[in-house]
C-alpha cells in the first residue's frame, strides 16, 4: 500500500503564476484561493494545477466512476459552491446512480444529497493543502472554464486507504501537459419577453402537477428562471426583499422548523434536509454554522429574490429563490416534505410572511 507522501509526489515546476500567488497571498493570507484567482485573473483550477499553495495531482476524465468509488471514503464533506453561496454538507456517499450525463446521490439519511450533471466536468485534482489544523485532502472537480464543481474533503474519519487508492486508480497518466481552459458559455440564449405568450405560460404554469414540470416549460417558452417569474406574476411568482434572507433563517432556527436548501452551479446541485441553529452575520458573509451543514451567503451578490407557487398534486409548493445580478441562482428553499403529501403548513406560513401585507390581502 503506498501512503499519501508517495501520491503526491508530482514535482512542483516553479512558475511564475506561484510567485504571483504567493505575494498575494503574503499580502492576505486569509484570501480565498477563488478570489485569488479572480485577482490574478486565471481559473481556479490552473492555481490548483500550478501547486499555488497546494500539492495536486491530476486524475483522468472518468467521473462516473470517480464519483461511484467516493462511498469507499467513508465520512467526508462535499462542497458546492457558485459566485454567491457556499453550501457545506458532511455524510458517507451512498445510493450513487449514475444514468449517461445524469447523476443523483441520495443517502437514506439524506446528509448527502447531489443532482449531477456530469457533461459539464472537465478537470479532476487530488489535493493535499496545510491548513492550521494540519495537512488536508481533498477531491476537487471543475468545468471547462476551470471553475469549482464539486469539492470532497477528507475528513478525521474518513478512510485514508481508500483515498490512496482511488487516487491511484484515476491518476492521469499525462501530469505535465498545458490545461487548455475554455470560457464558452453553455448558457442558453432566452427569448425576448417580447416574444413570449405570457397569457399561455400562465396557463401552463397552473396545468403543472409535478414541481420537475417547470424545467421543460422553460425550455419550451426559451426563456430563464427569473424571466418566467416575471411574466407570470401574481399569485404565483412574487418578488420580495433579499434582506428577508437572514430573518427567515433564524425565524427557522428558533422555531426548529426543517428546511431544505439548494445550492448549485451547472454541473452540480447540493441539498441539505433538516433543521438550522447557529446564523451568523460576518462581514458581508451571511452563515449557517452547524457540526454537519455550513451555508455561506454573500449578501452583496444577492440582488433579487422571490416567493414562488407551483401547483402539484399534492397542492402548492412554495419556494424562496434568491438571485443574483446576472440572473443566476444563488440558493432555493423549501419546506421539507415527502412525494405524496401536502407541503407543511409551518413552512408556507414563515415563507408568506415575506410578503407585504397589500400582497397578502
Amino acid at each position: 500500500m503506498s501512503n499519501l507522501a508517495s501520491v503526491f509526489s508530482r514535482e512542483s515546476t516553479p512558475c511564475r503564476l506561484q510567485e504571483q500567488y504567493d505575494e498575494l497571498l503574503n499580502n492576505n493570507p486569509k484570501l480565498r484561493r477563488k478570489d485569488a484567482a479572480d485577482q490574478l485573473n486565471v481559473p481556479e483550477a490552473d492555481l490548483i494545477d500550478n501547486q499555488c499553495g497546494v500539492r495536486s495531482v491530476r486524475l483522468n476524465k472518468q467521473f462516473k466512476e470517480q464519483i461511484e468509488a467516493l462511498p469507499t471514503l467513508g465520512y467526508i464533506m462535499s462542497l458546492t459552491r457558485n459566485k454567491a453561496a457556499v453550501h457545506e454538507r458532511k455524510g458517507i456517499y451512498s445510493n450513487v446512480k449514475i444514468n449517461g450525463p445524469m447523476g443523483l446521490v441520495i443517502t437514506d439519511d439524506r446528509k448527502i444529497d447531489l443532482r449531477i450533471i456530469l457533461t459539464r466536468w472537465a478537470y479532476g485534482f487530488a489535493v493535499a493543502e496545510e491548513t492550521p489544523r494540519g495537512e488536508r485532502f481533498s477531491l476537487q472537480f471543475f468545468d471547462k472554464a476551470g471553475v469549482a464543481i464539486q469539492k470532497v474533503f477528507m475528513q478525521p474519519d474518513s478512510n485514508t486507504e481508500a483515498y490512496i487508492e482511488l487516487v491511484e486508480r484515476f491518476i492521469n497518466p499525462d501530469q505535465e501537459s498545458a490545461l487548455a481552459y475554455s470560457n464558452d458559455s453553455d448558457r442558453p440564449e432566452y427569448a425576448d419577453d417580447t416574444e413570449v405568450d405570457a397569457e399561455q405560460l400562465r396557463v401552463d404554469w397552473n396545468k403543472m402537477t409535478d414541481v420537475h414540470q417547470f424545467f421543460g416549460m422553460l425550455r419550451r417558452y426559451k426563456i430563464s428562471r427569473e424571466q418566467a417569474f416575471r411574466l407570470a406574476g401574481a399569485p404565483n411568482a412574487i418578488p420580495i426583499s433579499t434582506t428577508e434572507l437572514e430573518r427567515i433563517l433564524n425565524t427557522a432556527a428558533d422555531t426548529q422548523l426543517p428546511i431544505m436548501c439548494f445550492v448549485g452551479n451547472h454541473g452540480n446541485i447540493q441539498i441539505h434536509t433538516g433543521q438550522v441553529e447557529t446564523i451568523k452575520t460576518m462581514g458581508p458573509w451571511l452563515n449557517v454554522l452547524d457540526p454537519e451543514f455550513n451555508l455561506h451567503l454573500l449578501k452583496p451578490e444577492i440582488t433579487s429574490a422571490w416567493l414562488i407557487r407551483k401547483p402539484t398534486e399534492d397542492g402548492i409548493v412554495t419556494s424562496l429563490e434568491f438571485y443574483d445580478a446576472e440572473g443566476e441562482t444563488v440558493a432555493q428553499f423549501f419546506g421539507v416534505r415527502q412525494e405524496g403529501t401536502p407541503e407543511n403548513p409551518a413552512w408556507r406560513e414563515l415563507a408568506e410572511s415575506t410578503l407585504s401585507e397589500e400582497i397578502t390581502e
